[in-house]
């Protein structure tokens, strides 16, 4: 016997069927076009002239580039594992600057009230005197139309700055700069007034809450500033540093970035073009003195970042010897052995103080 709810039933399974297969019409359109432009991402600050094609290529292998002034830089800021700071001392900035969104975090300069006007100067770490100064107005007329959108600007005036005057500092630098992107290295009785006028603090001397300048000792020829923060366990961690001339050996110092050659030296190589020599050339080495490293090919030498002439067997050996040189790239402990083997190479390169890293 058929139940009489059956019809309905067939009606309403038919209806489902139709208003599914409904639903499922393909309405896609015969042919896309795209959403967004996809271009290569290639660091603004390189080089891409025809000259430094194939030395681009070899360098770019080791984290490396050329800029347009023939300088070999960091392939990216990140690869220092802190932020790099371009310390302004003159008025004639590198072609780059204004193109270093992929390199520089920002700008860093020291500033004194000189005969009732703001001056950047130049000194040293400990602000012990100075031998060149320009009006810090000059320096916003040159370096405005360079900043980039996220850059920082880290400012230090003179240690023995009255509340009044550096008042008036930071009043002058809110006509210039956005607030919110700017910082004042200031002793620790100045951070509530820094901090009041909306300014980020870095102090003059260690401290647990903020950044800190670095003393002398923590510097270097190529990390001319340096500031730490005091992580859970009391140690000291670099979190930025200030360079001028020698930006890739300073990121270096932060960390051995600079991936291993990717062929070994032999005596029997005899192609010395600047290309080659890229391949071979040690992770330690000084990458902006290549028409040195092509001389010192030839008689299996290069030159090192601290300056040392070393044979290329030597290095050799050194690498035979490291557990490092048996791991892969891929292999989880492989980042944690080079980073120690770079604790030791910038206890070598400063001969002054060894930050102890924590973590991996």
């Amino acid at each position: 016997m058929i139940s009489r709810q059956s019809p309905l039933l067939f009606v309403l399974a038919l209806f489902s069927v139709l208003f599914v297969s409904g639903c499922a019409v393909d309405k896609r359109p015969e042919a896309y076009s795209n959403a967004i432009l996809v271009s290569s991402a290639f660091p603004a600050h390189g080089s891409s002239q025809s000259q430094y094609a194939a030395l681009q290529q070899a360098l770019l292998s080791r984290n490396l580039l050329i800029a347009d002034n023939g300088e070999v830089l960091p392939v990216m800021k990140g690869m220092c594992e802190a932020d790099m700071l371009y310390h302004i001392s003159r008025t004639n900035l590198p072609p780059y600057i204004g193109q270093h969104q992929d390199l520089y975090a920002g700008f860093y300069f020291d500033v004194a009230l000189v005969n009732g006007s703001w001056k950047v100067v130049n000194t040293d770490n400990d602000f012990g005197q100075f031998n060149s100064e320009f009006d810090l107005a000059l320096l916003t007329s040159v370096l405005t139309p360079r900043i980039m959108p996220n850059d920082t600007l880290t400012i230090r005036p003179q240690p023995n700055v009255t509340a009044k005057a550096l008042g008036e500092l930071m009043s002058l630098m809110q006509s210039v700069f956005p607030v919110k992107r700017t910082r004042f290295v200031v002793s620790r009785k100045f951070a509530k007034q820094v901090e009041q006028a909306g300014y980020d603090l870095v102090l003059s001397s260690a401290g647990a809450s903020h950044l800190y300048l670095g003393d002398t000792l923590s510097t270097s020829a190529a990390q001319e500033r340096t500031f730490f923060k005091l992580d859970y366990t009391a140690n000291a961690e670099l979190k930025a540093f200030a360079a001028s001339e020698q930006p890739l050996v300073a990121c270096m110092q932060a960390h051995n970035f600079v991936q291993p050659p990717s062929k070994k030296f032999s005596n029997k190589l005899k192609a010395n073009d600047l290309p080659s020599v890229v391949n071979v050339l040690p992770s330690n080495a000084d990458f902006n003195q290549l028409s040195e490293q092509q001389r010192l090919f030839t008689t299996g030498q290069y030159l090192t970042i601290n300056g040392d002439v070393l044979k290329y067997s030597t290095y050799q050996k050194l690498q035979a010897g490291s557990r490092c040189s048996r791991l892969a790239p891929s292999d989880p402990l492989y980042k944690y052995c080079e980073d120690r083997k770079q604790d030791v190479s910038t206890d070598y390169i400063r001969r002054k103080a060894t930050m102890r890293k924590q973590g991996n």
